[in-house]
């Protein structure tokens, strides 16, 4: 059995500090001392040190202390974990789909027309590229994730995306949106309940491999769609109608309605994707 790491008890207490700031804002020192039951002098070696690092502030008026607004230059936009993707992790994992062999990936809704996959379990293998597929942007037009985006988004979303999509496709893009088919693969995505893989996409950067398949399926809270979750196969191996049979496509649905109830239990609104082009 593997060692647990060690613990470190002065630092568990100083993010423990933090924390509690976080949730409650500015306190006082017998406030912090209560919450804790840590004592003044630990408390007040913890507070020194974090505002010396800039991570606290005292105010004067009262003596309170709260996180510094520098967290945020601290940290940065891009510093933590997209909600979606630490939520959605645990439910990935424990798909049965996973466990037989067959990954998934996490696709969020990041703007106007554009998708990130943000989490994974696409590892080394046939079916995972020789690097990180985190942070991709799969074809709104060809993708599964893009398509279940499209078909399963809110009218007015929907129509947001489109406006975003037509505006930035490609010229092979440009060519499925202008004869119609992009219109009606939305039909029938919204018809069958998840968005399938053009057959002869493959998401650049990455040299295409073995030829795969990939079905998605929406994942959404109580404040609209936050996202999609796939599955991935390849084509030789097997075929959507067998994917289907053996409970892949109801398994994935649990899981995005899972995840959904994670996020709203969390408190994380879906991307407000809304608007004029």
């Amino acid at each position: 059995m593997q060692k647990e790491p060690d613990h470190i008890r002065a630092l568990d207490r100083g993010l423990q500090v933090i924390e509690l700031l976080a949730r409650n804002g500015h306190m006082s020192l017998a406030e912090i001392r209560h919450a804790t039951g840590l004592p003044n002098p630990t408390l007040l070696r913890i507070l020194g040190t974090l505002i010396a690092r800039r991570w606290v502030r005292r105010n004067i008026v009262e003596g309170r202390y709260e996180l510094s607004h520098l967290l945020g230059q601290i940290f940065g936009d891009d510093a933590r974990a997209h909600p979606l993707a630490e939520i959605a992790a645990p439910a990935l994992l424990d798909l049965k789909s996973q466990q037989a062999g067959w990954p998934s990936d996490v696709a969020a809704v990041m703007a106007a027309g554009t998708i990130e996959i943000v989490e994974s379990t696409r590892l080394r293998g046939l079916m995972a590229p020789t690097r990180t597929g985190l942070g991709l942007r799969p074809s709104m037009v060809f993708s599964a994730h893009g398509r279940a985006v499209l078909a399963f988004s809110a009218k007015p979303v929907a129509d947001r995306h489109m406006a975003a999509v037509a505006a930035q496709a490609d010229r092979d893009e440009r060519a499925f949106i202008e004869t119609g088919q992009l219109a009606r693969e939305i039909d029938e995505t919204r018809q069958r309940g998840f968005g399938l893989r053009h057959s002869l996409y493959w998401a650049q950067p990455f040299d295409p491999g073995p030829p795969l398949s990939a079905m998605a399926v929406p994942v959404r809270g109580k404040t609209g769609l936050h996202g999609t979750i796939s599955l991935v196969w390849i084509d030789a191996e097997t075929s959507l109608d067998a994917m289907i049979a053996n409970g892949g496509l109801k398994d994935l649905s649990r899981a995005a309605e899972r995840i959904g109830q994670a996020l709203d239990r969390s408190g994380v609104a879906a991307p407000a994707i809304i608007g004029p082009a």
